[in-house]
């Protein structure tokens, strides 16, 4: 036998003779199962809209002489949007200005002439029916002066419309007139929408329309904060009239400001309804999924001294919150791993994570 088939056998008796090393127990975490009320988790998809949406026209018609916003500009409920050429209005309220003033003089001179004529009559110097006569000249006189007060009135309402004010706060997103333009009442001339409040409309098949009257917790999920649960609210359940569609519309308001979001932007739309039902949950960590469709957790075992584990097949429904119900396979009170369970092996023991 040469040196290094010597040197071979030697080795090989050497491992044989080693003892093997004992392998190590491994720590998992666990938990008791538990029993608990069962929520049904809906996920809707709908689209973030605002509560003030408008395209603006002005009331009166005329030529734009001054445009104070463009596209994307944040303004203020009353902020100066457009003007319009008031010069043909200015001299019209002027004009309906100094009838009023004048019918004022005339109706001021009849009262004279009136008190004149009642002094006369009262001496017998003059005929009763002047007076009567001069009492209706100042009730014509009055009806004049009226006639023409409304008239400066509306003239200066007419005047004050020549200006278009924001009609509430917002971003204009659509600008749609230039300077030099003949606008008249009823054409858009800019799109503000409100970037407060915002809402989200899903639609929600009728079955849940009884259970949501009864209340539930909801949340949003947008794609500019991935991974967060935005809180809400339902603002309101509004029934469809179409009957084909088999659906009323869910209305939800979030309840937190700040939220990156803007009008016209997807939203998922979760909500937890209370089936009203209570039965064994574990977490969704517990479970241990295989290709072919089984699902197991790991139970907990006494070994007299020792801990050991047992793979247990189960039936699960429900997932909500982390947990996940079991039908079957599991009973309250028994322990699962629910770290360190990615290894384990029938039997194997096990000691418990500090």
């Amino acid at each position: 036998m040469g040196p290094t088939a010597l040197g071979l056998c030697t080795a090989a008796l050497i491992l044989a003779a080693t003892p093997g090393k004992a392998q190590p127990i491994p720590p998992v975490e666990t938990e008791t199962v538990r029993q608990s009320p069962i929520i049904r988790k809906l996920e809707l998809s709908g689209t973030i809209s605002s509560p003030h949406a408008a395209q603006i026209s002005a009331s009166v018609e005329g030529l734009v002489s001054a445009v104070h916003f463009d596209s994307g500009a944040h303004v203020k409920k009353g902020d100066l949007l457009l003007e319009l050429d008031p010069e043909l209005e200015e001299a019209a309220y002027e004009q309906a200005e100094a009838q009023a003033a004048q019918a004022a003089g005339e109706v001021k001179d009849a009262i004279r002439r009136l008190r004149i004529a009642e002094s006369l009559a009262k001496r017998n110097y003059g005929p009763q029916n002047e007076v009567e006569a001069r009492e209706a000249e100042v009730e014509i006189d009055t009806a004049t002066q009226n006639s023409y007060r409304a008239e400066q009135k509306r003239r200066a309402v007419v005047l004050d419309r020549h200006k278009l004010p924001a009609p509430f706060d917002g971003v204009i997103s659509r600008r749609m007139v230039e300077v030099g333009q003949w606008v008249t009442p009823g054409t858009a001339v800019f799109e503000l929408v409100a970037m407060r409040n915002f809402r989200v409309d899903v639609p929600v098949p009728q079955d849940y329309y009884a259970r949501l009257l009864e209340g539930a917790d909801v949340s949003l999920e947008v794609d500019t904060l991935p991974g967060e649960d935005i809180p809400a609210k339902i603002g309101a359940l509004i029934p469809v009239s179409d009957p084909d569609a088999r659906t009323f519309t869910l209305r939800v308001l979030p309840t937190r400001d700040g939220i990156p979001i803007t009008p016209g932007m997807s939203a998922r739309v979760l909500v937890a309804l209370d089936t009203g039902r209570r039965d064994v949950v574990v977490s969704r960590d517990a479970l241990i999924r295989y290709p072919d469709g089984r699902v197991t957790v790991w139970v907990l075992k006494d070994q007299g001294d020792k801990i050991g584990v047992t793979e247990r097949r189960v039936e699960i429904g429900l997932a909500f919150d982390g947990l996940v119900q079991v039908l079957s396979g599991l009973e309250e009170g028994e322990r699962v791993v629910v770290r360190g369970n990615e290894s384990l092996r029938e039997g194997q023991t096990v000691r418990l994570a500090s």
